[in-house]
């Protein structure tokens, strides 16, 4: 297949097969003729790599190694810009030449050490990167790399490191629930063409690329269900509920694939993606358009320590609080083990109250109860009393 256009890009996309393997992406490039070098020169680079991964398999660098993981598996993730940019960055501090049999566990903890020290978006003001960062952005990278070397690639990997030790700890994630008086206050900055996909967001407890990435077609109106693949790739079904629907059903007909969008504001081009955006058309909502937006709503709203994912928390312990059904909110999040949607148990509080309550008014009773006993022994009257009154109740009731 040559190169060709796809209606959600404004770039030529390649898309070609060597040795049963699939090679596609976007080249970047507007014009055809541009789009057909960029697509030859992947052709060369990738029949440059499998000749050296073919005759020097042992010696496979860390560059050729990026390059064939990113083809065969990365770039069919739901995370695919993300990886593209983290491999990147593997390869640049790893060093492209190096072999992979010359990554011993020395050298590993030097390069982990290394990034944890490193600035967010190499800024000083936004601190070191956190130790998720370096876990999920670099040494568990490294590792699927060398998996698949090993298992798929055959590389002999002699010394290959012992991942466990490089893995750093990282604290308990918080869970942050969005109040009703902080809602009200994002309520009153915030533009109404994003409300939908905060709303949204807080209703269906997606994460924020499902969110963003969410299409026409994973609407299924008839069956009554949203499907998205979530972390891991793992297919997700989400219930289109009455407030779902009140949500995404105004917002037919502003776009033909995406349903969240916005309204530019003024005409500008966007020095990341290159996309051009005209004053007072709608364009797709994107990953980090939406967190710029958030941001500055949430200054506004002074609400600093607020986070998108905590709109999935949100929506997550309001929904257990309502239901008391942990089983439903593990379904809801889209959670494999329920270990993990335990963490939002403490929106079970008011039933721990209750029982708390009750045990309070049980124990007056029961001491009551004790008391009468106890007097009725010690004094016969007393007790004959007690016995009269029992019996005039029995017959009230008859």
């Amino acid at each position: 297949m040559s190169v060709y256009k796809r209606a959600d890009s404004p770039f030529y996309h390649y898309d070609f097969q060597r040795r049963g393997v699939r090679f596609s992406g976007s080249t970047g490039e507007t014009s055809r003729r541009a789009a057909e070098e960029v697509e030859r020169a992947e052709k060369e680079r990738v029949r440059a790599a499998f000749a050296r991964g073919a005759t020097t398999s042992s010696r496979m660098s860390i560059d050729d190694a990026a390059g064939r993981y990113w083809h065969e598996v990365g770039q069919h993730t739901t995370n695919a810009v993300d990886l593209d940019r983290e491999l990147a960055e593997l390869v640049r501090t790893i060093g492209p030449s190096t072999s992979l049999a010359d990554i011993t566990d020395e050298k590993l903890a030097g390069w982990v050490a290394r990034r944890r020290g490193e600035y967010r978006f190499g800024d000083p003001r936004r601190g070191v990167v956190s130790p998720a960062t370096v876990n999920r952005g670099f040494t568990q990278i490294l590792r699927r790399i060398f998996q698949r070397a090993r298992k798929v690639w055959k590389v002999v990997l002699p010394d290959e490191p012992d991942w466990a030790s490089h893995i750093l700890a990282e604290p308990r994630e918080r869970v942050r629930e969005l109040r009703f008086d902080e809602e009200i206050s994002i309520e009153a900055v915030e533009r109404d063409d994003y409300r939908p996909v905060r709303l949204f967001a807080q209703a269906s407890g997606l994460r924020r690329r499902e969110v963003v990435s969410l299409t026409w077609p994973q609407v299924d109106w008839a069956s009554g269900v949203i499907r998205v693949v979530g972390k891991g790739d793992k297919p997700h079904v989400i219930p289109i509920t009455r407030e779902i629907t009140n949500l995404l059903w105004p917002l037919r007909g502003h776009h033909r694939v995406h349903v969240f969008t916005f309204v530019a504001q003024r005409t500008r081009t966007c020095a990341k993606s290159g996309n051009r955006y005209v004053r007072g058309k709608r364009y797709p909502v994107t990953y980090w358009g939406w967190g710029s937006r958030f941001a500055r709503d949430r200054v506004k709203a002074d609400l600093t320590d607020l986070k998108i994912h905590d709109l999935r928390h949100t929506s997550a312990t309001r929904t257990l609080r309502a239901s008391k059904n942990l089983k439903a909110v593990q379904n809801l999040l889209g959670h494999s083990d329920i270990k993990t949607t335990m963490r939002y148990a403490h929106a079970l509080t008011e039933d721990v109250a209750e029982a708390m309550n009750a045990r309070v008014t049980d124990e007056a009773e029961r001491r009551e109860m004790h008391v009468r006993r106890t007097e009725s022994r010690e004094n016969p009257e007393l007790g004959k009393k007690s016995a009269r009154k029992a019996l005039r109740s029995k017959r009230k009731l008859d």
